[in-house]
């Protein structure tokens, strides 16, 4: 093997055509601001790369079921050895991903219970699969593996009997058309609904409530009072099959929310809330089932399920023997594979986290390392690595601990790449790439490769943040505020009775290692603003509210109580969950931009004459895209047994639009043209001539001028998505309005300097009387915020607590947590 990668011609994005030369089996970090080109290089160029060369190595059968992967836009790539990448997860993980599944603990512990549990007296062995709820085999029958047992709430849902049917006695039912036609189909069926509901028969109103059975009956306008314009055929659900039914298929969280409020939530009497079969739940190790065991920290189970398991073996080779010497090396196997996997999760820090705990839960970091932690534990040589912001959610001091893995994995040796924003990381790297000099089309071009110490004798931005050049007085000046918001009682997760406070009028930053608390604390506040009476952001397209608890989370806020919340008519709480629900949601809708441009070029002279509306410019709509890709630009075909083939539509040649629709431009750009055009050179282009300035400003100022108009918003990273949806508010909020934004990681992605602009935002906007609460590790949006509060000591069982609090200035003087000692040692703390 050579002794470097060589990378020639990339183009990549907007790679600019550079060539460079990496080195095998050193530490190499690529770096430059938000949309430099960093992943087009790392990952879309030398990690695709790597994976079509190892894909056409393999058989076409597995081909097939690995799924196809196109040539990167490169001219060639040299000394490239097999590759592994973990990037950033950019959307939420699905509901019923655990802990237990991410670190593959789960699996372990399954095939253990099966094979090596204590079964009842008579009880045949299970398979693995029955200890799972998400197997029809595992589930338990009685809730459907949903751990409760929803039912009726009978007085929410006729909560006045005084009242008829016609008038709305039966609450639970829908407003609306659906709504009437259930009062009609009643009618139909010659049950009375102008009667007060207490004077029906009872048997009746069981049987409008509860009934299982779903008739259809046919509605004549000539039987009914209702106006009823022709005679139509109805299907009749009962109330409790309605809300049932709309539980399992709406989409809609304010719907569920409405559905909820009619029906009552029992713990499964069955399975207890672990979802399990109670068959499964019959089998021990240790005198513990595996719901049982699934609520320990993974530490604290594998110590126990060796002990365990151990002795049951001993005690059995004494007496009858019921193991085989090739069982007993099974289970050897099995027991040493779990201790190497929860050592290496342990070693990361997050050893506290019990397999039953949702992923959707977890804070940024806690996910970060779980999924690293697969690849820590795999133990392989000559590999290239590529990490994509290794930093995500990690405070710097969980950074300082988890980079020394990442050391191990070089010096096993491997190549390591790290796209990275944090300087710290880059500095500790043993050779650095340089990519801009700004972003998207000012982007794309190589500025610096070669070591470190080179890397530091520069003048770009990178170079002088690693030479930790950083503002040498961060700390914002301390604001006069007219009130406090004070939340009592938190209980979430480790949250133990929490009591917290942050200034009305202020930028409050959470702090503290990941795993401390801060998602919980945050996901509580704006549980208590809504109740207290803030609105959620309501505007065309409703950002993603950070979830509520969810399976697996202790979220318990009955003895929690707010006071100062009341003030804000509205509350904007959003995590890092992707925007897109499609390939076809692009960044250049969001806002409503691409709308004003479609219509634009609807209202030149040659499109009028062809009679051209705006749905001619839009590529959801058959009238003017490209009929073979239908719109899409790329022309994805099943092969059966072969890979699916993707690659650009022959007709369009991924322009997207019929020649006709193309033939009409602005300033010399075609429709086409435009969604390849970026925030930035868009904005020069369309911002004034629109009145668009102030929706292209926001954008820019929350880092993503570099972006393309035409970008699929589900390609957006966790940190974007969360900046798309604050520009989205921003332009949406009304002045006379009071807000409280709630934001989980916004800086998350961004280049240090990129990350300044964003702090120049936030203090902005509280400058003009909002408040934002916010949970980050940037240390310099920490500095510059008017509140710090600093959350730990440690993470999980170790974590809940307020550390230090106060102005971050004073934080830092007092040397108390690990915050204080990240920003004395970066931003010093003299003066005093």
């Amino acid at each position: 093997m050579t002794e470097q990668i060589g990378v020639v011609g990339a183009r990549e994005h907007n790679l600019s055509g550079f060539s460079v030369s990496l080195p095998h089996r050193q530490l190499i970090g690529i770096c430059g601001v938000s949309g430099s080109g960093k992943s087009s290089l790392a990952f879309d160029t030398i990690y695709a790369e790597a994976q079509r060369r190892y894909l056409e190595s393999v058989s076409p059968f597995t081909r097939h079921l690995l799924g196809a992967v196109s040539a990167p836009q490169v001219d060639r790539i040299t000394g490239l050895p097999a590759a592994i990448a973990v990037k950033q997860l950019v959307s939420t993980p699905p509901e019923n991903s655990s802990v237990g599944t991410l670190s593959q603990v789960s699996d372990l512990l399954r095939v253990l219970f099966s094979r090596f549990g204590d079964y009842p007296t008579g009880q045949g062995r299970l398979l693995a699969s029955a200890f799972s709820p998400n197997t029809v085999e595992g589930a338990c029958p009685t809730c459907a593996a949903k751990g409760s047992i929803h039912d009726l709430d009978l007085d929410a849902a006729v909560p006045d009997e005084s009242l008829t049917i016609r008038e709305g006695a039966i609450a639970a039912w829908p407003g609306g058309w659906l709504g009437r036609n259930f009062r009609h189909l009643v009618e139909a069926m010659d049950i009375d609904v102008d009667i007060s509901w207490s004077k029906l028969p009872a048997d009746t109103r069981t049987w409008l409530l509860t009934t299982e059975d779903t008739p259809s009956l046919t509605v004549n306008p000539a039987d009914i009072r209702d106006h009823v314009a022709r005679e139509y055929t109805g299907k009749f659900r009962s109330a409790r099959r309605y809300l049932l039914d709309t539980m399992v298929t709406t989409g809609s969280a304010s719907v569920r929310e409405r559905t909820e409020s009619f029906l009552s939530n029992e713990l499964c009497p069955d399975c207890h809330g672990s979802r399990i079969n109670p068959a499964a739940l019959s089998v021990t190790i240790g005198g513990a089932n595996i719901a049982e065991v699934a609520t320990r920290s993974l530490t604290e189970l594998a110590t126990s399920i060796h002990s365990a398991i151990t002795a049951d073996l001993d005690r059995d080779h004494n007496e009858a023997k019921r193991f085989s010497g090739a069982t007993d090396d099974a289970a050897q196997v099995l027991l040493d594979e779990l201790d190497k996997r929860t050592a290496v999760i342990e070693r990361l820090g997050v050893g506290y986290l019990p397999p039953e705990r949702s992923a959707a839960t977890l804070s940024p970091g806690e996910l970060q390392r779980l999924r690293l932690a697969a690849h820590l534990h795999s133990g392989l040589h000559g590999m290239v690595y590529v990490f994509d912001e290794l930093s995500t959610g990690l405070h710097p001091k969980d950074t300082d601990h988890l980079f020394t893995h990442i050391e191990a994995l070089r010096d096993a040796g491997n190549t390591v790449i790290l796209v990275e924003h944090d300087m710290e990381l880059v500095r500790r790297c043993d050779w650095v790439v340089e990519l801009g000099p700004g972003g998207g089309a000012r982007g794309g071009q190589l500025m610096f490769s070669g070591p470190v110490a080179e890397a530091l004798d520069g003048q770009s931005s990178t170079a002088v943040r690693l030479r930790n050049e950083a503002p040498s007085e961060p700390w914002r000046d301390p604001q006069e505020f007219g009130g406090w918001a004070r939340c009592t009682g938190l209980s979430a997760n480790n949250l133990d009775g929490l009591t917290l406070s942050f200034p009305i009028g202020g930028l409050t930053t959470l702090t503290g290692v990941s795993g401390a608390g801060k998602s919980s604390v945050l996901r509580s506040v704006a549980t208590l603003a809504r109740s207290a009476g803030a609105s959620p952001f309501d505007g065309d397209e409703e950002p993603q509210t950070i979830p509520r608890s969810s399976s697996g989370e202790r979220n318990d806020l009955a003895e929690a109580h707010a006071t100062g919340l009341e003030v804000f008519d509205r509350v904007v709480s959003f995590d890092q969950s992707t925007i897109g629900r499609s390939p076809r949601s692009v960044i250049g809708t969001y806002l409503g931009i691409f709308d004003k441009i479609r219509s634009l070029f609807a209202k030149t002279d040659l499109a009028r004459s062809r009679g051209f509306t705006a749905s001619q410019f839009s590529f959801n709509t058959a009238r003017g895209r490209c009929p073979r890709c239908e719109g899409l630009g790329i022309i994805t075909i099943d092969l059966v047994h072969l890979p699916a083939s993707s690659g650009t539509c022959p007709e369009c040649e991924g322009r997207r639009f019929t020649e006709e629709t193309l033939e009409v431009t602005v300033e010399e750009l075609t429709i086409s043209d435009v969604l390849n055009l970026s925030i930035d050179a868009a904005a020069t282009v369309f911002a004034e001539r629109l009145g668009l300035i102030a929706h292209f400003e926001v954008l820019q100022r929350v880092g993503l001028g570099g972006l393309l108009l035409g970008q699929s918003s589900a390609t957006l990273s966790g940190g974007e998505a969360q900046r798309l949806r604050l520009a989205a508010v921003m332009r949406a909020r009304k002045r006379r309005e009071a807000s409280l934004f709630i934001l989980d990681e916004p800086a998350n992605g961004l280049h240090p300097s990129d990350a300044r602009v964003l702090g120049q935002l936030f203090r902005q906007i509280v400058d003009e009387g909002d408040t934002i609460l916010i949970a980050d590790h940037n240390m310099e949006l920490a500095a510059g915020s008017d509140w710090l509060i600093d959350m730990g000591p440690g993470p999980g069982p170790d974590g809940g607590q307020i550390v230090a609090e106060g102005l971050p200035h004073d934080v830092a003087a007092a040397g108390v947590g690990a915050t204080a000692e990240v920003l004395s040692a970066r931003f010093g703390t003299a003066g005093c």
